[in-house]
């Protein structure tokens, strides 16, 4: 069953209206759907940086069917947590007592089997690899990778087949760019060893990719142009898979569609859509756009993108075949501002559920804020491509998230004006659309972040009554109030 009452769908008006805030407030969860479930950070110690938010990457992990997350504290320490989604079964792992370090100790954590890994600073031995088996006895340096207080730096740390495998930067003396290497980890200092040295006339750009068991970095250089690089945590499985292009090149936005791995390369001035299935012969360029494109995501077999008007006022949404070529234009998205002097729209995130894509539609401003954000989704027609709410958050560094649970819920944040940002949910449809809480009512809303699964619920961070950031937990089906179930356009 939805969560909502069944209202009209029809054709929303694009005009700046709130109707459908209203409607959607009409649809509200009542208080209690979604609960604290522990106080992580004590009142008046925040604020806390949460591992891994920073970094963009995953804030709550999975290993030993629990959830993993770090706190960072501005006195230096840091507290790794896990939890089954009980407030009983929710309890610190390790507590790393206050050091002269600004926050964040503790970066992002990433599962790999049984055991979850991070990089942790302490003074003895700098920014180092840690791992922890979820015991306090069991959490501990890996290894020193560079001897003494000076740190490590780690790029792309990926799980493959429980363990553990990333791109350590030693840095080089100018005027020559730093060298990289691909190291493994199981966890153990014996176990923790390079695989290989990347060329060192390349540098390694920042977005990758996992295909076929395999870690996939992206390595240009002006001489030797761009190319994609494979590793299977082996030595030899780590070469040179294909050349991408003569140039030194940029990889703007990374995507899977299943098996395949999709990235968009920057040809200046054109905008490539590649795949990938982790082997030369099935690694091609399905088409090309003279503009800037992202990935919104794959249905069937089609992949759709967003690509700037010529003028800049106007978003297009295309598709493509995942075979190649067939580039067709299924519609435009209106926008209010596009008279306005740097209106640009632009995409901020995607996700896929229940058949549909979603994603987040920023139009920019003259200064650091965009001045609109929106939802909308898609089913890969122009006719069931359609706005579900506004605003998002408008913040110049808080994007709304957009987490898919497995039954087809999106979680998003957003406000009825654009200043309060607190969580919600859709399935889809403006009428089963609409706020999850009001966690923090009053000035600054809490804004959730690090959303993920576990069970039948949704796990977040929240700022909330304490005046802290705490773990707070919600249904995954939610039903608020009781109505009739509600087909899915």
């Amino acid at each position: 069953m939805a969560c909502g009452l069944s209202t009209s769908e029809g054709d929303e008006d694009l005009s700046r209206t709130d109707s459908h805030v209203r409607e959607a407030s009409a649809r509200a969860c009542p208080p209690g759907v979604a609960s604290r479930i522990q106080v992580v950070t004590p009142p008046g110690s925040g604020p806390v940086i949460i591992s891994g938010r920073l970094l963009g990457t995953d804030q709550l992990v999975s290993a030993q069917d629990r959830l993993f997350f770090g706190t960072n504290f501005l006195d230096g320490s840091s507290v790794l947590w896990s939890t089954d989604g009980t407030p009983q079964g929710t309890a610190e792992v390790k507590k790393f007592a206050p050091v002269p370090i600004g926050p964040p100790r503790m970066g992002g954590l990433v599962a790999a089997g049984a055991q979850v890994f991070f990089d942790f600073h302490d003074p003895a031995t700098g920014n180092e690899l840690w791992v922890s088996n979820g015991t306090e006895a069991g959490t501990h340096l890996v290894k020193d990778l560079s001897p003494g207080p000076e740190s490590t730096w780690f790029h792309h740390i990926t799980a493959l087949d429980g363990l553990l495998v990333f791109v350590r930067t030693v840095p080089g003396a100018a005027p020559h760019f730093p060298r990289y290497e691909v190291w493994r980890s199981d966890g153990t200092s014996t176990g923790t060893f390079r695989v290989a040295d990347l060329p060192s006339d390349f540098q390694v750009r920042y977005v990758s990719l996992t295909v076929d068991h395999a870690l996939h970095l992206f390595l240009s250089s002006g001489s030797q142009g761009t190319v994609l690089w494979r590793t299977d945590g082996t030595t030899a499985g780590t070469f040179a898979l294909k050349k991408l292009d003569a140039s030194n090149t940029y990889v703007n936005d990374v995507s899977h569609a299943g098996s395949l791995g999709l990235f968009v390369l920057d040809d200046s001035p054109n905008a490539e859509v590649w795949k990938t299935d982790g082997t030369q012969e099935g690694t091609l360029r399905l088409e090309s756009f003279g503009a800037p494109t992202r990935l919104i995501g794959t249905l069937g077999s089609q992949v759709y993108l967003a690509t700037v008007s010529s003028d800049s006022r106007y978003l297009h949404i295309n598709r493509v075949s995942l075979n190649g070529g067939a580039k067709t234009r299924i519609t435009t998205l209106p926008n209010p501002y596009a008279d306005e002097p740097e209106a640009t729209p632009y995409i901020q995130r995607t996700t896929r559920a229940g058949g549909k894509l979603y994603f987040s539609m920023a139009i920019s401003s003259t200064g650091p804020a965009p001045r609109e954000v929106s939802l909308w989704v898609t089913d890969g027609t122009a006719d069931g491509t359609k706005r579900l709410h506004h605003p998002l958050s408008l913040g110049d560094e808080y994007f709304s998230p957009l987490f898919a649970a497995t039954n087809g819920t999106v979680f998003f944040t957003a406000s009825t004006d654009g200043l309060y940002p607190e969580p919600w949910f859709t399935r889809g449809t403006r009428s089963t659309t609409g706020q999850l809480a009001d966690i923090s009512p009053g000035t600054y809303g809490s804004a959730p972040d690090g959303f993920a699964q576990r069970g039948d619920h949704v796990f977040f961070f929240a700022h909330d009554d304490t005046g802290e950031t705490q773990l707070w937990s919600a249904p995954i089906q939610l039903i608020c109030p009781p109505g009739p179930a509600e087909s899915e356009e």
